[in-house]
């Protein structure tokens, strides 16, 4: 190895702890200390200009936003619901609605809120009822409130300043190999260990969203069917689940029925009985 680029390595290995030390935090779902360069004002702000471009491209696009009043109500109404009984309800939540065939809704940290009418459709569609908008509603409102975006962010960076550093060195010294394993090896942990994180932050964000919707009064059995409604859908993705930033849907379906006996306990605590037709001994295997 090359003395200059040993002395870089060295160097990294020496700032990256003091770094990752410098962004402890506390998780406000779990209380446990995480890894987050950023403040709760930076996810504002950040999602605040997520929004902004979203907005600005879809506008360019052609595509209608809050074009249907009666529907963005709704959407407004179940997330200052689920917002209020959330660990960070006093972030300031907003819903835009667009009006296009995409089935999915998201979350821009700090508590931007995007919902694609694709979700709701009637043919195409993953929900069929409020509760189950809902269910979606709760779990990004969970990868918001979880912060999962901005300490992902601070996740990536140590090793994008390795990676990256050692690659602008290697091709500055006409190290054309060199380069080439560091961009490779830049690639590897993007396919392999990032995602990793990614359905960890998903398993928990389900986990979350389903307690807020139960604690905000929706039914959470409106989750499970969802996913169940989505594995229905889903080819086996085989070996190429590894790569995959979600767990399975056959996954999420299971451990959501897994978690449903305390979630029913949060809905009975917040409305006072249990939904229509549950019996708390009477779950179906999963």
């Amino acid at each position: 190895m090359h003395p200059n680029l040993r002395r870089f390595l060295l160097l990294m290995a020496t700032l990256l702890p003091l770094f990752t030390a410098a962004c402890a935090s506390i998780d406000p779902v779990t209380g446990r200390q995480v890894q987050n360069m950023y403040l709760i004002e930076d996810d504002v702000q950040m999602g605040r200009q997520v929004m902004a471009d979203t907005v600005k491209t879809m506008r360019e696009g052609g595509v209608p936003l809050n074009a249907n009043r009666t529907r963005v109500k709704q959407v407004e109404t179940i997330v200052k619901r689920i917002a209020a009984v959330s660990h960070l309800p006093e972030l300031p939540y907003e819903v835009t609605v667009f009006e296009t065939n995409i089935v999915n809704a998201a979350a821009a940290p700090g508590g931007q809120i995007m919902v694609f009418s694709g979700l709701y459709d009637a043919k195409k569609g993953l929900v069929a009822d409020e509760d189950e908008l809902a269910a979606v509603l709760a779990h990004e409102i969970a990868h918001v409130t979880c912060r999962h975006t901005t300490e992902e962010m601070t996740r990536q960076l140590p090793m994008q300043i390795l990676l990256i550093g050692g690659a602008i060195y290697a091709e500055a010294k006409g190290n054309d190999d060199l380069a080439l394993a560091l961009g490779a090896g830049f690639l590897v942990y993007q396919g392999l260990i990032l995602p990793k994180y990614s359905r960890t932050d998903e398993a928990e964000a389900d986990a979350v969203g389903l307690l807020y919707m139960a604690k905000a009064g929706y039914d959470p059995r409106a989750a499970v069917r969802i996913w169940e409604r989505a594995a229905e859908r889903e080819n086996d993705p085989g070996l190429f689940a590894m790569f995959s930033s979600h767990p399975s849907n056959k996954a999420r379906r299971k451990a959501l029925h897994d978690m449903l006996p305390k979630a029913m306990e949060e809905y009975r605590k917040a409305t006072g009985r249990y939904p229509d037709g549950y019996q708390p001994t009477a779950l179906a295997p999963p």
